[in-house]
């Protein structure tokens, strides 16, 4: 069935809903087959793009373009709370993607590819054949950064490898998959090409299988010589994590994080952490941003820019049953009041203000945050993306 959108300005409306900071609510586009749990992607201009099964929407809330995927053999699919497209300023714009084809005689090839925001001609980076395990397969997530950095993952079952690369240009291996480095996560990177990706490894220290946030830099880094922002965590702890110019990494878990340093155990409650990255084995610097302590119940995407202001995802312990439902808002800091950005019962989301969850885009240096929101309401579109503008 061909698509279905709505493309609006949203204006302003002066009776907001309790606890909703100042700024506006600017609806991109709204439709029936959008990809609302593929994060919609937003530059420092106020670029929002977000996919459809067969398209890529571009949009500023004012005008909008369709870049056709299929004309491609392209689609992209729905990864929850996964990175599948990214783009710049300067119109570059890259996304994770899958396309059929008999090629060497394989019948599913996932990739990365490049176009622009203007709708310029597709082109393939990387592929990898989807349907051959063991061995490579794309990852959830792609990094790219202001000055156009970018980052991805093919690694499966310790095959594949960490890229990384500059737009317009061909990837160069950062990490290879191994017997020490294997599976993949989200990932992110920074100007400086530092990309932190959440990883399971094999730690001699610890004595087992074990999760941690690598941040890599140089090409084919030991895990002794890596830096990391945690380590050592049990293998069914897996934060989300992203990283600014600066080098902070903030990520956010659901489970506690317990591990030993040098006889020295590291305890932390299950929430949002500012993290300094340090050498493998050595004491870590975690910052507590939010923890379910201060009332929220469950934690998804998180987003950091260089400013160093956080937007997460997140459940209340007054709103769904957790894990239950939706998220209830998006939010900046411990105070599910002070700090909130977007939450359930805000009127500036118009006919989706009591929206069923809210999925976080991303946040940009001008603090302008890209969102979707779904809602089973009959009478409206279900997906509508949002751009946040402080």
């Amino acid at each position: 069935m061909p698509h279905q959108v709505r493309l609006a300005v949203l204006i302003p409306i002066l009776v907001l809903g309790a606890g909703c900071p100042p700024g506006d609510m600017v609806e991109i586009v709204s439709g029936f087959d959008l990809l609302p749990r593929s994060r919609p992607a937003l530059g420092n201009d106020g670029t929002v793009v977000a996919a459809t099964p067969t398209e890529l929407i571009v949009g500023d809330g004012i005008a909008s373009i369709t870049i056709d995927l299929a004309a491609s053999g392209l689609g992209v699919t729905a990864v929850n709370g996964a990175k599948r497209i990214q783009v710049r300023d300067e119109g570059e714009l890259v996304f994770l993607a899958g396309r059929g084809g008999t090629t060497m005689g394989c019948p599913l090839f996932s990739g990365v590819y490049e176009t622009t925001s203007a709708g310029g001609a597709i082109s393939t980076v990387h592929e990898t054949c989807e349907s051959v395990s063991p061995g490579p397969a794309m990852g959830r997530s792609i990094g790219m950064s202001s000055n156009g950095t970018v980052a991805f993952s093919d690694i499966r079952n310790g095959a594949g490898a960490i890229y990384r690369y500059a737009v317009g240009s061909a990837p160069t291996v950062l990490h290879s998959g191994s017997g020490e480095f294997f599976n993949f996560g989200e990932l992110d990177v920074n100007d400086a090409g530092q990309v932190p990706i959440q990883m399971e490894y094999f730690d001699g220290f610890a004595g087992g299988l074990m999760r941690g946030v690598f941040v890599f830099d140089d090409i084919e880094q030991d895990k002794l010589d890596s830096d990391t922002a945690v380590e050592k965590l049990a293998i069914g702890n897996r934060p989300a994590v992203a990283i600014n110019d600066a080098g902070t990494v903030v990520l956010a878990t659901n489970s506690n994080m317990s591990f030993p340093i040098d006889g020295v155990m590291y305890n932390f409650d299950a929430g949002v952490y500012l993290a300094t990255p340090t050498l493998f084995n050595t004491p870590k610097i975690l910052v507590p941003v939010a923890t379910m302590a201060d009332g929220y119940c469950n934690f998804g995407a998180v987003d950091i820019n260089d400013a160093g202001t956080v937007v997460f995802e997140a459940q209340l312990d007054a709103g769904f049953p957790c894990n239950g439902g939706g998220y209830d808002g998006l939010f900046s800091g411990a105070d599910p009041v002070a700090d909130v950005v977007v939450e359930r019962g805000d009127a500036r989301l118009d006919s989706h203000q009591y929206f069923d969850s809210v999925y976080l885009g991303e946040i940009n240096d001008s603090g302008q945050v890209s969102f979707a929101t779904t809602y089973s309401e009959p009478l409206v579109p279900p997906f509508t993306i949002w751009r946040f503008d402080p």
